[in-house]
């Protein structure tokens, strides 16, 4: 929660009591991951992929990465989806990492239980409308498809 987030005050997180953190992580957090904990734990050998985007400028910095393929300690799925990048400019942890405490819900929900997982970045001038939106969701698809099979695990029942 926040109070800067880039060159952006977040009026809503400034001067915030540990209560008040408390509250907002019972109301919102906590919800959110024991559902997805309780849908995780429904499923046989689940596979945990994350998605995300990202801005092409932060801080001032031009980020040229299109596609960033994130893990935590478990990289299987990771090493498999870099092995058969798609067409673009694709990097490992990149232009976020493990050391930026972005992968939380893949340790929290994957990494400690032992299921593949990766996390995908995606850099949001890609996906600025439905067409561009649907051709990544297509290769995404092909792509993490692929990677599944490369790992042993069939994409049509793992």
């Amino acid at each position: 929660m926040p109070a800067h987030s880039e060159a952006y005050d977040v009026p809503g997180n400034r001067d915030l009591t540990d209560a008040e953190r408390r509250a907002r992580i019972a109301r919102y957090y906590a919800p959110f991951r024991d559902s997805l904990a309780s849908e995780i734990a429904r499923r046989t050998d689940p596979i945990i992929v994350t998605i995300h985007s990202f801005t092409p400028v932060y801080n001032g910095e031009i980020r040229d990465v299109e596609i960033g393929i994130l893990h935590a300690r478990d990289s299987r799925l990771a090493d498999a989806m870099l092995r058969s990048a798609p067409n673009h400019d694709v990097r490992r942890n990149a232009p976020y990492g493990p050391k930026d405490g972005v992968t939380h819900t893949l340790k929290e929900h994957a990494v400690r239980h032992g299921h593949l997982n990766v996390m995908i970045e995606i850099r949001n001038d890609l996906i600025a409308d439905e067409v561009s939106q649907t051709a990544m969701a297509q290769t995404l698809s092909g792509w993490t498809g692929r990677a599944l099979q490369t790992v042993g695990v069939d994409a049509c029942t793992g």
